[in-house]
């Protein structure tokens, strides 16, 4: 039988620095532990406001368009401080640092009005194992009047130590599959400090993300840019080709996007929407893959 979810309730976004101090001081392991059982927690922030200056700050880190509207990924960005609450629930079973943010589903179900306040709710129940580690599944939802407006499922990774099993293969490195003709190309700069820039305006102080030497512990050779600032930079090269809402965002995370470097973004229609991939600027190798749709 399925425990009662725990339940934490917040009448505003609480502060992400309590949260800091816990999330590096905890004892948590970096993978659940075998056999452990996932007990789900709900939260709730019960009014959102939004804030001019902090949207206009991000829309500067992610060059979104001045005629683009709400960036669909930014109410990830104001949901942070709940998703450190999550982290650092008693019954979230590991630690978040280091944690791989693997796949992300956004749906955005109608325009949201800028300045009437949101309800924000977190719930976390699925843990998966996997041939090279195991995956967290957690949604994000947001509610004006009552209504549904926008949700996100997003899957973080933690990789695992054991040896994987007899037949499974290594992930294979994607290319990008994209048309012979009707794609658009740009250039995506990777700044050198975006991973510090994007961590102040996010919140994510991930190490990975932040200097080399951290990142190396866990894996990369190098810093990594946030797979959210590249999800949100791929979206506002495509602004002008995107659908009104309601539509769906699914983005798949490959390759690491190190800091600094350079990658280039390709864009195409299709008969309901865009697909966007993010790419090596040599050999079309996959930073991430993306399928936007209408509703």
């Amino acid at each position: 039988m399925t425990p009662a979810p725990t339940r934490i309730s917040f009448s505003g976004l609480p502060s992400t620095v309590p949260a800091y101090a816990r999330v590096m001081l905890g004892s948590k392991p970096y993978r659940a532990l075998a056999h452990s059982g996932t007990r789900p927690i709900e939260l709730e922030a019960q009014q959102v406001k939004l804030s001019a200056a902090h949207l206009a700050r991000y829309c500067e880190l992610c060059a979104v368009p001045p005629s683009a509207g709400l960036p669909a990924a930014y109410l990830h960005v104001v949901a942070m401080p709940m998703h450190m609450q999550l982290f650092i629930a008693k019954d979230f079973p590991v630690k978040v640092l280091g944690l791989i943010h693997l796949r992300n589903t956004i749906r955005v179900m109608r325009e949201i009005e800028l300045h009437r306040p949101l309800r924000l709710s977190i719930f976390f129940d699925t843990i998966r194992l996997t041939d090279f580690g195991q995956e967290y599944d957690f949604t994000t939802r947001y509610e004006q009047d009552g209504e549904v407006v926008w949700e996100e499922i997003s899957t973080m990774f933690a990789r695992g130590e054991a040896v994987p099993k007899e037949g499974s293969k290594r992930p294979v490195i994607e290319r990008s599959m994209h048309p012979s003709s009707g794609v658009s190309t740009t250039v995506l700069e990777v700044p050198k400090k975006i991973g510090w820039r994007y961590a102040r305006v996010s919140g994510d102080v991930n190490p990975i993300h932040l200097t080399t030497r951290m990142a190396k512990v866990f894996g990369f050779k190098q810093a990594v840019a946030h797979g959210m600032w590249s999800l949100g930079r791929c979206l506002s090269a495509a602004a002008a080709q995107l659908p009104q809402a309601p539509m769906q965002i699914d983005t798949q995370f490959k390759l690491p996007v190190y800091i600094p470097s350079q990658a280039l973004a390709r864009i195409w229609s299709t008969d309901d929407g865009v697909d966007i991939s993010m790419c090596t600027t040599r050999g079309d190798r996959l930073h991430l893959a993306m399928q936007v749709r209408r509703l």
